[in-house]
């Protein structure tokens, strides 16, 4: 995969949440791992959209599935630091967008990593990306539906 630089405008992010390094997500030499690092990101994702009132699959068995994910690691992470990660969304498309999250030490602003997750809607009952729908479109991004 080639190395995109992952550079967001701050006015896109538009929800923070925190959570400390546990000793169960640290390798040997004492940093985080990849793998915690991109559950968190996840966990991350997921209060964003319990937030925005999405649900991770509706009565219709339909939700937004990641199907790609960009990272970019610029300081290892030890156990017990706090971390703030910052959520936002890219303009969207008929069938999904992108969700971008910046992560910081809590109390110096270092930043320690930023992502980019790719998302589609998807119909998990026919196996297949579906359009986004007005609710949808609405909670995650509410400037173009103001009236």
């Amino acid at each position: 995969m080639s190395k995109h630089e992952l550079n967001f405008d701050n006015d896109l992010f538009v929800f923070e949440t925190v959570m400390r390094v546990r000793h169960t997500e640290i390798d040997t030499g004492q940093y985080m791992t990849l793998e915690s690092l991109t559950a968190l990101l996840s966990e991350a994702r997921l209060r964003f959209l319990y937030s925005k009132g999405i649900k991770e699959v509706n009565a219709d068995y339909q939700g937004l599935l990641v199907d790609e994910l960009q990272l970019h690691i610029m300081s290892r992470v030890r156990v017990r630091e706090e971390l703030l990660f910052e959520v936002g969304v890219e303009p969207l498309y008929d069938k999904g967008g992108n969700l971008i999250t910046r992560v910081t030490r809590m109390y110096t602003g270092e930043t320690v990593a930023k992502a980019r997750q790719h998302f589609v809607s998807y119909d998990f009952r026919l196996n297949k990306t579906t359009p986004l729908d007005h609710t949808i479109k609405e909670a995650l991004y509410p400037h173009l539906f103001k009236h």
